[in-house]
């Protein structure tokens, strides 16, 4: 199967209402803990989310050029600001009717049903990883970001499966040729996100090549 094949978009929303079942699982202290995203809260993460699917494109324009055009930080500086404005119960509540009405404002409208899918995927294990908060990912949904992640340029996850052989020990996915990387699904998804915390989970002689690209 190719990434031609998935429907990312129903994929997106389903990992959007997983999500939103989840954070209506986390108290104040669970949304305070640090995510896998460096100096953001898990609240932060959901924030960021939220905030994509439902800012006017103009208030992220605004902000971009407010940072001189440094995307990542006008990112970082609007999403923190989205949740620390909102109390725990509004932030979930912003969540829940995005994931509801199938949400997509302003910059979320451009973005690739591939794109967003995986995005909100890795940013699901961001907030879950840190909370030791296991779940069960459908495969399909395992594949389905496999398979765009060695051609994403936007991330770098394209450099860092650069010939390397990939293969997940829990789903019917290889990719690529070259010394191998193998482990679950999810955490080559997470490593070739720029994860550290997935290389432990990973194995094989292609592992050193990796670790030193994420």
């Amino acid at each position: 199967m190719t990434a031609m094949d998935h429907d990312y978009n129903r994929m997106l929303w389903e990992e959007t209402s997983d999500i939103a079942k989840f954070l209506e699982e986390l108290s104040d202290d669970d949304l305070d803990v640090d995510s896998l995203c460096e100096g953001w809260r898990v609240r932060d993460v959901a924030a960021h989310m939220a905030w994509g699917h439902t800012a006017p494109l103009s208030e992220m324009l605004s902000l971009a050029v407010r940072n001189r055009l440094d995307v990542d930080k006008a990112s970082k500086d609007g999403s923190i600001a989205f949740a620390d404005n909102r109390s725990s119960d509004d932030l979930k509540e912003v969540f829940s009717g995005v994931a509801r009405n199938h949400t997509r404002r302003g910059i979320a409208r451009f973005i690739p049903g591939k794109m967003a899918f995986t995005d909100h995927l890795i940013h699901h294990q961001d907030m879950r990883r840190p909370l030791d908060r296991q779940r069960d990912i459908p495969e399909e949904r395992l594949v389905a970001a496999l398979d765009v992640l060695p051609k994403l340029g936007t991330i770098d996850s394209n450099k860092r499966a650069r010939d390397l052989r990939l293969r997940a020990t829990d789903a019917d996915w290889t990719h690529g040729d070259g010394p191998e990387v193998s482990g679950p699904a999810e955490a080559l998804i997470m490593a070739l996100g720029g994860r550290p915390a997935a290389l432990d989970d990973l194995s094989g002689e292609g592992l050193d090549t990796l670790s030193a690209r994420v």
